[in-house]
């Protein structure tokens, strides 16, 4: 698959998704996406891009961040996200956010034009992590700071629940479950050597602990539904799924804790850096 079609794919999987994107009550893109743009740190009054916005996770905290002396431009592949996020802001009578479909890369962009640039559970999606990071680089004034969220590893429950559905995965999904853990994904050391090839500096990858809690596997599959494992879902025959859901709940009891409630812990990457 070349990158566009890659890219094309991406797109029309978040179009399908947008609806109900982190729609499941459980917080999830918004702690992360708070998290990366507190270690990202903008001032207000800097001028700021979200790629990968999404339902706006990253995007709001950095509206607020830069306040009303600053402006965030938010950018993604799927028009239905964009969409969204627009009335979202309508709603908020947010005033100093532009969003728009597309990329955001030297070409599409003026190099130069952003104090901080955030990409929030993305970039693993992308076909070429190296290149774009060098071109978000790029978007950055001297001394600006860029910040990136992957996943790092889930506890021993969550990976065989989700083991489970993997069995069922076509070829070449587009999950985060099967892109972002392995190549320049697969550990702090090799974001950071991302980071470090597109031409940052100053760079820092690390994981924090981010918990969920859930009663039972019926509302995990009901969480993961409004996610992009969406699609892993879909692959499984419906005259299968009592079992699949057999073994997922079996394996989640794991981490069923004093409360009775399930306790799933994902380590998130975060790692920034900064143009030199």
């Amino acid at each position: 698959m070349d990158p566009s079609e890659r890219r094309a794919g991406v797109a029309a999987l978040f179009d399908q998704l947008a609806p109900g994107y982190d729609q499941g009550g459980v917080p999830w893109f918004g702690p992360i996406g708070a998290r990366l743009v507190e270690l990202t740190a903008p001032r207000p009054g800097d001028h700021a891009l979200d790629v990968g916005a999404g339902r706006g996770a990253a995007t709001f905290p950095l509206v607020s961040a830069v306040g009303p002396t600053g402006h965030v431009t938010a950018v993604d592949l799927s028009p239905a996200m964009v969409d969204l996020l627009r009335t979202e802001a309508e709603t908020r009578a947010v005033t100093t956010l532009g969003a728009r479909t597309g990329e955001a890369t030297p070409l599409s962009t003026e190099p130069g034009s952003f104090d901080v640039v955030t990409a929030s559970l993305v970039l693993f999606f992308d076909p070429q992590p190296v290149e774009t990071v060098q071109g978000w680089v790029t978007l950055l004034r001297r001394g600006g700071r860029l910040g990136l969220s992957t996943f790092g590893p889930t506890d021993a429950a969550w990976t065989a629940a989700e083991a489970v559905l993997m069995a069922y995965a076509p070829p070449q999904v587009l999950d985060a479950r099967t892109t972002g853990r392995a190549g320049p994904f697969a550990s702090t050391d090799t974001m950071a050597a991302l980071m470090e090839a597109a031409g940052a500096t100053d760079v820092d990858s690390h994981d924090e602990p981010l918990e969920v809690t859930l009663p039972d596997a019926a509302a995990w599959r009901a969480w993961t539904m409004t996610l992009g494992m969406r699609q892993l879902w879909a692959a499984v025959p419906d005259v299968e799924l009592p079992d699949a859901m057999a073994l997922i709940a079996t394996a989640l009891e794991a981490d069923r804790g004093d409360d009775d409630q399930l306790h799933l812990t994902q380590q998130v990457r975060y790692t920034t850096g900064s143009r030199p």
